[in-house]
């Protein structure tokens, strides 16, 4: 569309469909609206028995905030209503860390979630239409020792490289993996005992954030064989709950092809305007064709209109 980068007019035949990237233009406003508060979207897939952590909702750092750090640590603090891995702050562990959290949330935010860190991996999981699209293991970012380099220069070389070194997309170069917030780096060194000056042995792997956000630089591997059909019925419920037809579905588990029913599973968020690229272009695995998948869907579904 003229002047708007957001909508697209799709034209098969004599027929018009406008959409808004992602957004399949047969959810309901009030779905939509729903999907883009992160606090109604947890509360109504609680009430259906969806795996969420544990979470609360606030203003400002009074006594409840400060006895659900204690109870729950440790905490993810996110905004209620932004996206792209916006201000999301992870393993907050006292109460200097929560008010660092929460006074950087609310510059983009209103109030704040808190929320119990699930442990595992991060996983998310496409559907378009009620049938599976791809399922991609969100790695954290992370460096790789060669028994000489210390880790602040590992680093730079690695953000550097995701400066420069870009990927040809539907014949644009664009850059698929995000540098790494050092504010991010920090964190996980000190929680890993070590700092910038540790040169890692050759070979060894060091994770330089844990947050499995692409916008803060976690990498896309396919793993979409590899989901188990406890998991897909779940995710399929999911999406009926949240009424979303084209729905990106974030969780942690230790392996997705496990059961959630025989592990620990939780689910973190839901996306209304899932990405499609890291599915076509992952950092490793089999691309999957979700956007033809979901043109196919978009199409027959106006076909029956």
């Amino acid at each position: 569309m003229p002047g708007d980068e957001e909508i697209f007019v799709l034209q098969k035949g004599d027929r018009k469909i406008f959409i808004n990237r992602g957004v399949s233009p047969h959810v309901s406003h009030m779905a939509a609206t729903i999907s883009e508060n992160k606090l109604a979207t947890n509360t109504l897939l609680h009430s259906h028995g969806i795996p969420i952590p544990e979470f609360m909702f606030c203003a400002n750092l009074q006594k409840d905030a400060r006895s659900f750090l204690d109870k729950h640590k440790p905490l993810v603090i996110k905004p209620f209503d932004t996206n792209k891995g916006v201000e999301i702050h992870m393993n907050i562990s006292n109460q200097e860390e929560l008010e660092h959290a929460f006074l950087n949330v609310r510059k983009v935010s209103s109030h704040a979630i808190l929320q119990r860190q699930a442990a595992g991996k991060d996983y998310r999981i496409l559907l378009i239409g009620d049938e599976l699209a791809g399922v991609l293991l969100n790695e954290w970012a992370y460096v790789t020792g060669n028994g000489k380099d210390e880790l602040e220069q590992l680093i730079e070389t690695e953000n550097d490289k995701r400066e420069t070194e870009g990927t040809a997309v539907y014949d644009r170069n664009f850059k698929m993996l995000s540098p790494v917030p050092m504010e991010d780096v920090a964190r996980a060194l000190a929680l890993q005992g070590l700092n910038f000056q540790y040169i890692p042995g050759e070979g060894e792997k060091i994770y330089i954030s844990y947050c499995g956000n692409g916008w803060a630089g976690a990498l896309a591997i396919d793993k979409t064989e590899d989901i188990h059909p406890d998991n897909l019925q779940l995710a399929k419920k999911i999406a009926a709950v949240s009424a979303i037809d084209v729905i990106g579905i974030d969780l942690r588990c230790e392996d997705i092809a496990i059961s959630y029913k025989e592990s620990a599973f939780a689910v973190i968020e839901v996306n209304i305007r899932p990405s499609m690229v890291d599915h076509e272009y992952p950092t490793e695995g089999k691309p999957r064709r979700v956007v033809s998948q979901y043109l196919d869907y978009l199409f027959k579904q106006a076909h029956h209109e």
